[in-house]
């Protein structure tokens, strides 16, 4: 029994003692990893011993290390390997053999090429958890082409919702690649789930094509959705979605329920609930533009803060729209510790948000995102490689690491 007063032990995050081994560059690989790394599962992020991951060069970076390197790739190591040569392919079944799960984000056919697609790894490793993550899908007459977010925004009705001056744009994000990255980490914790009650692996095949179509579908495709000739049309509400200009600023308004609405004109405009068009969710519903249009009015001789302030206390749904940079100054963003502020050796002061093991009680701690090849001569120690023997490695190009740790004596 524990003595009165003594701390308990801190719980353990719930993908601790999973092994993951990570084959990928940009963000639906990488993101998905850091995930699962964010839930306590050890990431081994396996690079080229060329540039290694594209996406340490993309945007604001120190050190040749870019923000969204470091907020894709926090809580795992690097090793730096070719995986064409015959030591470098020793080096990666070793890896395997040590994994519970194996994910690759390179064009159908490349993993077999190499030696490494599902039917070869699972023959060495049967219970691995394979995820196969890709643009198109293993079939179809797009499944060899190349692709990046804005074509998957393109395909699945993304861009086409996004209408500015009544023309498609893209939803300023890796939206595409991160849903892509989501599912990938969703589709690996059931087939982890899976191999707990079977002891058998899984292939896992996601691709950010049919994962942003099931994203999408529910809302965006709502008129996609019923078939039938007799269908009732009414307008998505999506169509006319809109911030609203107040006198000094923009605001996000969602009086979405009937007391809303009313509880809004009480505040701001009684007048305007004269219009009995808008009482019900229906009418609102039927004549959306026009309802988006008298909020428009309503609040645009108002200041922001009063807007934020009369809503909240109305209980409306409300919140002001903020720069990029303003975010981590928002009060419920700072209450509830939802960004942290830490310091990265190679990067210096950076904000983040905290692990995702957080959503269950848990602080998981870690590691700053890595260097191309920081830890390569530390794991092949950890597989048996002797310091002369990865001296040999590095001499010839099959591992890389860091300068500064050429020398493995």
């Amino acid at each position: 029994m524990a003595e009165s007063g003594a701390k308990p032990a801190p719980e353990e995050a719930p993908l601790s003692g999973i092994r993951v081994l990570e084959l990928g560059q940009m963000i639906a690989v990488p993101a998905a990893t850091h995930i699962l790394a964010a839930y306590g599962a050890e990431v081994i992020k396996v690079e080229d011993t060329g540039a290694g991951d594209g996406l340490r060069y993309y945007g604001s970076q120190k050190n040749g290390m870019s923000g969204w390197f470091v907020n894709a790739n926090w809580g795992k190591r690097s090793i730096a390997l070719d995986i064409k040569s015959d030591a470098g392919q020793n080096i990666l079944w070793s890896l395997i053999e040590r994994a519970d799960v194996f994910v690759e984000g390179y064009r159908t056919g490349v993993m077999n090429r190499l030696g490494f697609d599902y039917a070869a790894v699972s023959a060495r490793k049967p219970d691995i958890v394979y995820c196969s993550s890709s643009g198109y899908g293993p079939t179809g007459p797009y499944a060899d082409q190349p692709v990046y977010d804005p074509l998957i925004q393109g395909l699945t009705g993304w861009a086409g919702i996004q209408k500015q001056d009544g023309k498609p744009t893209l939803v300023r994000a890796m939206i595409a690649d991160k849903i892509g990255a989501m599912t990938n980490a969703q589709a690996i914790m059931a087939a982890l789930i899976k191999r707990g009650a079977s002891g058998r692996g899984s292939h896992v095949q996601v691709s950010m094509l049919e994962a942003n179509l099931a994203f999408v579908w529910p809302d965006v495709m709502m008129d996609c959705t019923l078939l039938d000739d007799d269908v009732q049309q009414l307008p998505n509400v999506l169509a006319s979605y809109r911030l609203y200009s107040c006198a000094d600023g923009l605001v996000a308004i969602a009086p979405g329920a009937d007391r809303h609405w009313q509880s809004m004109c009480e505040a701001l405009g009684p007048e305007y609930y004269n219009d009995e068009r808008f009482h019900t969710f229906a009418g609102r519903g039927q004549y959306n533009r026009e309802w988006m249009d008298k909020i428009d009015e309503m609040v645009s001789s108002y200041s922001v803060d009063e807007v934020v302030q009369h809503l909240r206390h109305a209980e409306v749904p409300v919140a002001p729209v903020l720069d990029p940079h303003d975010v981590y100054q928002d009060p419920q963003v700072s209450a509830a510790g939802l960004l942290k502020e830490t310091q990265h050796p190679i990067t210096g002061q950076i904000r983040h948000p905290r692990a995702a093991s957080a959503f269950l009680g848990v602080d998981a701690q870690l590691a700053p995102a890595p260097a191309q090849g920081q830890h390569s001569l530390e794991i092949l120690l950890e597989l048996g490689i002797s310091e002369a023997e990865a001296a040999t490695l590095m001499q010839t190009a099959t591992v890389k690491v860091p300068h500064s740790a050429q020398d493995p004596s």
